[in-house]
């Protein structure tokens, strides 16, 4: 059997680092076993989907180099695959016809209930305390009555017809073992609302069989949902595809992180300056343990290494300082050409800026750990862009800090015209000892904060030996006429 496995996320925001995560096992699982990766956009929610957000949500994929084997191409309307279209929207007529089919064999009925009738059930259950499964008076209706009604408008949905015998519905789930359900934790269920809409389930078990898909890995909350989805599919004749279930992700808080709480959108880390592969990396390890105290992977790496016996069932935390530390680590791989080539795309450089960003990379790539702080660095040595942050303001307002920075300007107008040498400096700095008695972080933080603008970062031989004398100077007296 060939591997088929597919993404199928919802087009209602940006695309989370959990949605993410699920869309890179499946990618890995599918690359491990030389298998397709399916990309399904499931758009039949009405009232939550967000059209706009579809292009950003394929866009992140890319990013990442998640790319899909077949689905939709960024390009609206068009499709890569076989069994296209690949949006649920498109696929309307299919979910009808099937739905049909299985009113046919007596596997789901018409249901004319209205959600008052409904409501009312799942009262009288609560206060019986028994789970809630409703009991529809028209599920022995005869079909020809039902069409009847039909013909009438009456307003209907379809349901799923469950076995009333008293069983219990046993799952094997690829990650978690044997996974049981009670026979009362299931009632008929909806497959097509009143609108004419199917619902996730019936649409997911109709395209995941249709489309040929042979593995399904999601979030654990999608664990209940499975059985409805069997037993659609069983109905349909078809043998359902093999399921695993992944561990939540959680905050520093401990709770699931979603997004509704703390999830931020890959375009948020690719904004802020993250490597697509250090955020390939950091996810394949949140719910993954290669079984080694490897942690640094390329995605060729987790190709390679990656397994389902490595696949974890207990929850994983969200770090945000491992993340930065594997950003780290990968910017360190990349060769001084690379990081330029990426960081001019991420800073968008003017040309007139590129020998400059040339120049700066070698000394300054160990200064940063994100292409945005490396853009705030690089900042720094454009005349243009130098201020006094709040805090290098407040670092400047100490006794002594406006006298060491007079002293530092004299000293700068009596050197000759050429770059200011790091023995240079050290001259300057006995004297202000000597002169003064200003040392230690009184003379540095201010002397830091008249030639960056802010109290710490990088060291200041690092600025001595990039920073040109003419913008030390100016740097020095636009420091002085703002303190």
């Amino acid at each position: 059997m060939s591997v088929r496995v597919r993404f199928a996320p919802s087009p209602t925001g940006f695309l989370h680092v959990g949605g993410a995560r699920t869309a890179l096992f499946n990618y890995l699982f599918a690359k491990k076993n030389k298998g397709s990766f399916v990309l399904r956009i499931e758009d039949t929610d009405q009232d939550r989907n967000q059209e706009d957000s579809l292009a950003p949500l394929l866009e992140s994929l890319k990013w990442l180099g998640l790319n899909w084997d077949e689905g939709p191409n960024i390009q609206e309307n068009q499709t890569q695959g076989p069994y296209a279209p690949y949006r649920q929207k498109n696929r309307l007529n299919i979910y009808k016809e099937k739905a049909l089919e299985l009113v046919e064999k007596e596997k789901a009925y018409y249901c004319f209930m209205s959600p008052e009738e409904e409501a009312q059930q799942k009262v009288q259950a609560i206060q019986k305390g028994v789970p809630f499964r409703v009991s529809s008076p028209y599920r022995n209706l005869a079909l020809k009555s039902a069409k009847e009604k039909i013909k009438k408008s009456k307003s209907f949905c379809i349901r799923f017809k469950v076995s009333e015998q008293n069983h219990h519905y046993k799952l094997q789930d690829l990650i978690r073992g044997p996974v049981q359900f009670p026979s009362d934790s299931l009632g008929d269920f909806i497959l097509i609302r009143t609108d004419g809409f199917p619902v996730y389930n019936f649409s997911c078990s109709v395209d995941d069989s249709l489309m040929k898909i042979s593995h399904v890995f999601r979030g654990e909350e999608h664990l209940s949902n499975t059985i409805k989805q069997q037993l659609i599919q069983r109905a349909l004749g078809f043998h359902p595809p093999q399921v695993g279930h992944l561990s939540i992700i959680l905050g520093k808080n401990k709770k699931k992180l979603s997004k509704r709480s703390g999830a931020e959108s890959i375009q948020h880390y690719k904004a802020e300056g993250y490597l697509p592969s250090a955020i390939i990396n950091f996810l394949a390890l949140l719910g993954w343990n290669p079984k080694t105290e490897q942690e640094f992977f390329s995605k060729e790496e987790l190709i390679k290494s990656f397994s389902l016996e490595s696949l974890n069932t207990s929850s994983a935390v969200f770090d945000e300082d491992k993340l930065l530390w594997l950003n780290e680590e990968h910017i360190k791989t990349l060769t001084d050409q690379e990081l330029f080539q990426i960081l001019n795309r991420f800073l968008k450089n003017p040309k007139t800026q590129e020998e400059l960003l040339i120049k700066l990379i070698p000394p300054l790539r160990s200064s940063f750990k994100t292409l945005k702080q490396a853009g705030k660095i690089i900042s720094l040595f454009l005349d243009e862009d130098f201020k006094l942050e709040e805090s290098a303001r407040e670092t400047l307002k100490w006794p002594k800090s406006k006298i060491l920075i007079e002293k530092w300007l004299a000293f700068l107008k009596k050197q000759p015209n050429r770059p200011l040498s790091l023995d240079d400096f050290k001259l300057f700095q006995k004297q202000i000892q000597m002169e003064e008695q200003i040392k230690g972080k009184e003379f540095f933080m201010p002397l830091r904060c008249a030639l960056m603008g802010y109290q710490e970062g990088l060291e200041i031989k690092l600025l001595i030996e990039l920073l040109s004398p003419r913008q030390m100077k100016q740097r020095a007296e636009k420091t002085l006429a703002l303190i």
